[in-house]
């Protein structure tokens, strides 16, 4: 038996088509995020799912309005029912994981994340903290909830809209709600080019898809009511219905991380969408499929599912049970799981705060209160107690007086005040290194770092999902470059996560194979990566002896990277302080050559470092509970400590 709702949801004759065209959506969601290259456009289903919920609500505030028993409490009633007893279960269930595998900084963000879930502002939250299609993302367990945010936020403004705007009658509205939903669609065009994450992340970007199923609900509200007889089948009706799957299936297919998003490209499933409510009836072959017992029970589970498939995921990769060469097997497995929890969260939470007579509103909404009271506690006590003393990648660019950061991403650190300057210049590897010195007399040290980027002069990001915008442009990192020599240092120190820009991210089972991958300002073609990396090296080589010849160059060997393993905090739970050497050398190769063959003229020095952590068999990773690393490959405190033997040598050289 379904759980009885409210009298406005019995208002509305129920399609089952609907429940199955949510399956059509989290499907593609959850295949996505688990990593199948075929389902490339999966995310695309959150688009689905926001056109249904306009679709929905606003056929029931339309219906209680129009009978004059709208009530805004009533509503916030409804949504309480629907959304929180299973969002803060999943919540407190993924905690006790968190804790035991996610390293200190990682729970701080996660304690954040739950603050702006528990506020119905995580879409704010991960616009500022976390790229969506960044192979990382994958690893934040509340990322998910950013679509929740948009909703909720809509629903802040749209009931009160909607009853002001009444007094327009039906087609005026109508029309009101499309010229919203044009401007909304246009800014989310103009904003794929210029704020890609604020565009991705924020309502004013995303309301027009929910305002798509509004408008979708007002035209079906405006028919003529028929008497209760199905309507005959009729051929083009099935057709458009048809098309608007085609659409569908063509976005989740053929779709990817470069498509410009939400944007007009959006269209195409947000249209499909529309069609398939539309057009779709148990008298079509459209309506037919989606109505079959299977698709229907997945949709009805669609909530649930969608709320545990990213913390299952996200936890996996981070915990020490994360066998990458065993994925292709494990992820259908996990999403086995994800299923199964979530028929249990439907069945045991979902489904028993929908009975009125089980919860009255009041205790609906002492429940909801004291839940967001405990996540917010919960949040912020992870926040105070994983908040590091000193934050490894603070910005700090007016410490370093004399260099012009440009409003770039720059963050910027400097130890001591002696005439003597050396620089160390890199990607985000750079700022840990500042734990391997002390101050001495005579010396000044300065760490600029550009995250993301390598300290190489010729060369430009073009993977083209605009995640950054620090060096995807023709002569951004010579403009750092000429930066630091005109403070003409003493030496200067190139610090890089050189394995990152000749392979691209290589993690398993995630999609995003090509970030951080480089190209020749001059746009030549047929290089590969290794060779574009020895390249900028070699360009930047010369573009340091011409402006500040003085100045002695070194280049740091990479520390190993235990990425192939996983975060160090599970893995050392797993493997203990010591991991084998032979899949770090085998990934470190195409560096080592460079190394080797690029700094033969003498101009570059090598400082090597994986003496300092590795013997000939293992490489140590954490010693007495101190790990070396801050994730998979960002030196700790304590590991940047195991480097100020060789960079002092340099140094003194």
């Amino acid at each position: 038996m379904n759980p009885t709702v409210t009298h406005s949801e019995r208002v509305l004759k129920y399609r089952p088509e609907i429940d199955g065209l949510r399956s059509l959506a989290v499907l593609p969601v959850i295949l996505f995020h688990a990593g199948f290259t075929l389902f490339s456009g999966g995310f695309v289903g959150v688009d689905i799912f926001f056109v249904i919920s306009g679709y929905l609500i606003t056929s029931i505030l339309a219906a209680e309005i129009a009978q004059g028993n709208f009530s805004i409490l009533k509503f916030y009633e409804r949504r309480a029912r629907r959304i929180l007893p299973a969002l803060f279960f999943v919540i407190i269930a993924t905690l006790p994981f968190a804790l035991f595998w996610m390293l200190d900084n990682d729970i701080r963000n996660l304690g954040r994340s739950i603050i702006s879930v528990a506020v119905f502002a995580s879409n704010l939250f991960f616009w500022r903290n976390t790229d969506y299609f960044d192979p990382a993302a994958g690893e934040q367990p509340l990322l998910h909830t950013w679509s929740l945010a948009v909703e909720e936020q809509y629903y802040i403004f749209f009931p009160l809209f909607l009853l002001l705007a009444w007094k327009l009658k039906k087609p005026g509205l109508t029309l009101f709600i499309l010229c919203i939903t044009c401007v909304s669609l246009g800014l989310s065009e103009w904003g794929a080019t210029y704020h890609p994450a604020i565009n991705f992340y924020l309502l004013p970007t995303r309301a027009w898809e929910l305002l798509a199923g509004s408008l979708i609900a007002m035209l079906i509200f405006s028919r003529p009511k028929t008497t209760g007889v199905a309507p005959p089948f009729n051929i083009y009706r099935a057709m458009l219905a048809v098309t608007g799957v085609g659409m569908v299936l063509y976005s989740i297919f053929e779709f990817d991380e470069v498509t410009p998003f939400p944007s007009f490209y959006t269209l195409v499933p947000v249209v499909g969408t529309c069609l398939i409510i539309l057009f779709a009836s148990p008298q079509c072959v459209t309506g037919k499929v989606l109505s079959l017992k299977p698709v229907v029970a997945i949709g009805l589970l669609s909530y649930s599912a969608y709320l545990w498939h990213q913390p299952i995921f996200a936890l996996y990769r981070l915990s020490p049970l994360q066998l990458s060469a065993y994925d292709e097997v494990l992820f259908p497995l996990l999403i086995v799981m994800v299923f199964f929890l979530a028929w249990v969260s439907w069945k045991y939470i979902e489904a028993p705060f929908r009975y009125k007579d089980r919860i009255s509103q009041a205790g609906v909404f002492k429940w909801a209160g004291a839940s967001i009271v405990l996540l917010l506690a919960i949040g912020g006590t992870l926040n105070v107690v994983f908040t590091p003393k000193v934050d490894p990648f603070a910005v700090n660019v007016q410490d370093c007086p004399g260099y012009d950061a440009g409003g770039s991403e720059l963050v910027c650190e400097k130890i001591g005040t002696g005439s003597r300057l050396v620089v160390l210049f890199g990607d985000s590897h750079v700022l840990p290194l500042v734990d391997a010195f002390t101050e001495d007399a005579g010396l000044t040290y300065m760490f600029i770092s550009i995250p993301g980027c390598p300290p190489l002069v010729g060369l430009e990001r073009y993977d083209g999902i605009g995640n950054s915008s620090n060096c995807d442009k023709p002569g951004q990192l010579e403009h750092y470059a000429d930066q630091i020599a005109k403070l003409e240092p003493e030496k200067i120190i190139l610090v890089g996560r050189w394995t990152l820009y000749m392979h691209g991210w290589q993690k398993k089972n995630v999609l995003q194979k090509k970030h951080h991958l480089l190209q020749l300002e001059t746009g030549e073609k047929g290089l590969t990566p290794q060779q574009v990396v020895a390249t900028g090296v070699d360009s930047t080589v010369k573009f340091f002896t011409r402006t500040t010849p003085a100045s002695k160059l070194f280049i740091l060997e990479q520390v190993p990277d235990i990425q192939m393993f996983g975060h160090v905090k599970a893995v050392v739970s797993a493997l203990g302080d010591n991991v084998p050497r032979t899949a770090i050398d085998a990934w470190d190769q195409g560096e080592m050559a460079m190394l080797d063959t690029h700094t033969s003229g003498g101009l570059l020095n090598v400082i090597r470092t994986k003496q300092y952590f590795c013997n000939t068999t293992t490489c140590e990773i954490g010693k007495d509970k101190s790990f070396y690393y801050l994730d998979d490959n960002h030196l700790s405190a304590s590991g940047a400590k195991l480097l100020s033997e060789p960079l002092r040598m340099a140094i003194a050289e």
